[in-house]
């Protein structure tokens, strides 16, 4: 049995990908551990986990930001702010019991210098998109309208990344706290999906979704449609952008001759009095159960989203404003997956418009089809911890050889 060290970034679709990989681990007789705050226990817990709390300075301190664009840049140099708080709470947990493997998000900065101080066997879960000479998220038009306010904001926190490479004695710019690398880079989205996603190689291994099987097989919590039952349509915002403040109203116009059953996630708001039975609205909803019913989803953009969606065929509806989440309405639309509307754009008309076109047409079905059958064909949890457990082994067999060589066998 091995110890894997979790570090995931404490924010919801940071947290959830990683969660089936872990269950799996447990599954094969490992111990997994979590540091996150508490508010994650029971989600932790409920994969055959362990969780170790932290606490954190400014919990959501991302969210002061109004301007989408603004507040997804926030996030990176939030999360460099944290670690000073963070890493003496974790470093005191792996000094006392250090991982065989070390299992770290791609934000987190507290995984990122640890990987550096203590050089065990580490791997990076990417729930986005990766770089290399052939693309990289960085070069494309959707992040240049947001490189001012990065390059601003890593000036800011220049001193604070100092005070961590003089405490731990890592050497790492405010840009390598970020970068997509490691010795294993497990990315969660299949490899067909990602913009040049055939010249990824080396450390590179699309999982495709990180839905675990279970949940493939388990009852749908939206029914699914028939003659004489509505389709469903799942709206959700997500976590990090609040892009919909009027979605509600604007859902409740587009949608009112009761055609469809609406299922719609407010992203932690309540929602208000009054709705109608066709619409149900909560603050959050079980995504995985919903989707595995839906005909139609409009969403945000969120690459863990879109890759579930494609996990389960379901059409697309994408309402981007945030860069990242725009790279990946461009790539639904390319592939012919669903549709993109601009959150501005987006009235009573053109949302039903959209949801009825890629819930009827088929040429959205048949791409959808053959992309379910890639992700799901590209092992999910199994496969990433296939590659977790051979990056030990590998570990393990580079130090026996070591070891040999100062013997002089």
């Amino acid at each position: 049995m091995a110890l894997y060290a979790m570090l995931p970034s404490p924010m919801t679709g940071h947290v959830n990908p990683t969660l089936p990989i872990a269950g799996e681990l447990v599954r094969r007789g490992h111990e997994v551990v979590y540091d996150l705050p508490s508010d994650y226990r029971e989600a932790v817990r409920s994969v055959g986990a362990r969780l170790r709390p932290i606490t954190l300075a400014e919990p959501d301190g991302y969210k002061s930001e109004p301007d989408p664009v603004a507040r997804f840049a926030r996030v990176p140099l939030w999360l460099a702010g944290e670690a000073e708080h963070v890493l003496p709470q974790v470093c005191e947990r792996i000094g006392a019991a250090p991982p065989d493997v070390l299992v770290y998000d791609m934000t987190c900065v507290w995984g990122r210098v640890l990987a550096r101080a203590h050089r065990p066997p580490a791997a990076m879960i990417v729930g986005s998109y990766v770089g290399n000479e052939h693309f990289s998220p960085m070069r494309t038009e959707h992040y240049a309208a947001m490189r001012d306010v990065l390059d601003a904001g890593f000036a800011g926190i220049a001193q604070v990344i100092d005070r961590l490479n003089t405490a731990y004695g890592v050497r790492l710019s405010p840009r390598e706290l970020f970068a997509r690398d490691e010795r294993l880079v497990l990315v969660v989205m299949p490899r067909e999906f990602h913009p040049a996603g055939a010249t990824f190689n080396g450390p590179f291994r699309f999982i495709g979704s990180a839905v675990p099987a279970e949940a493939t097989a388990g009852r749908s919590l939206a029914a699914p449609s028939s003659p004489r039952r509505p389709k469903t349509v799942y709206l959700s915002p997500g976590t990090v952008v609040d892009l919909w403040p009027d979605m509600v109203d604007t859902v409740r116009r587009a949608f009112g001759d009761g055609a469809w059953r609406v299922m719609m996630s407010l992203g932690g708001r309540r929602p208000p009095a009054g709705l109608p039975d066709w619409m149900h609205a909560a603050p959050s909803l079980p995504q995985l159960r919903v989707l595995a019913g839906a005909d139609a989803f409009v969403t945000h953009g969120g690459t863990n989203s879109v890759t579930e969606s494609l996990h389960f065929g379901v059409p697309m509806v994408v309402m981007a404003s945030a860069p990242e989440h725009a790279i990946t309405a461009d790539r639904v639309e390319e592939l012919g997956l669903g549709v993109r509307i601009r959150p501005g754009e987006a009235d009573a008309e053109r949302l039903r418009a959209a949801v009825e076109a890629v819930s009827s047409r088929h040429d959205i079905r048949s791409a959808l089809d053959t992309m379910r059958e890639r992700t799901r064909g590209a092992g999910g949890p199994a496969a990433a911890a296939d590659a977790l457990e051979r990056l030990l082994e590998e570990d393990a067999s580079a130090t026996c050889a070591e070891r040999a060589v100062g013997d002089g066998r």
